[in-house]
């Protein structure tokens, strides 16, 4: 992978972790005159992010030692 594309890959990852913590901020003004228990679904929705920012840092890291080495 060139080193350009890493650089894509991180910067989309810092950008996608940014929304991420500004997430719980839009929900807090959205949801603040409403009932809904909106602080339990947010684990939920960060999953998305965090699957996403794993695989981006994977293909920027390049393969593990172990897919290199086989035994």
């Amino acid at each position: 992978m060139q080193t350009t594309e890493k650089k894509n890959l991180l910067k989309w990852n810092t950008i996608l972790w940014l929304i991420a913590m500004l997430l719980p901020a839009f929900f807090s003004i959205a949801c603040a005159s409403s009932k809904i228990p909106w602080p339990m679904i947010i684990p939920m929705l960060l999953i998305c992010p965090m699957l996403v920012s794993n695989k981006m840092l994977s293909r920027a890291i390049g393969e593990s030692s172990d897919a290199t080495n086989p035994k």
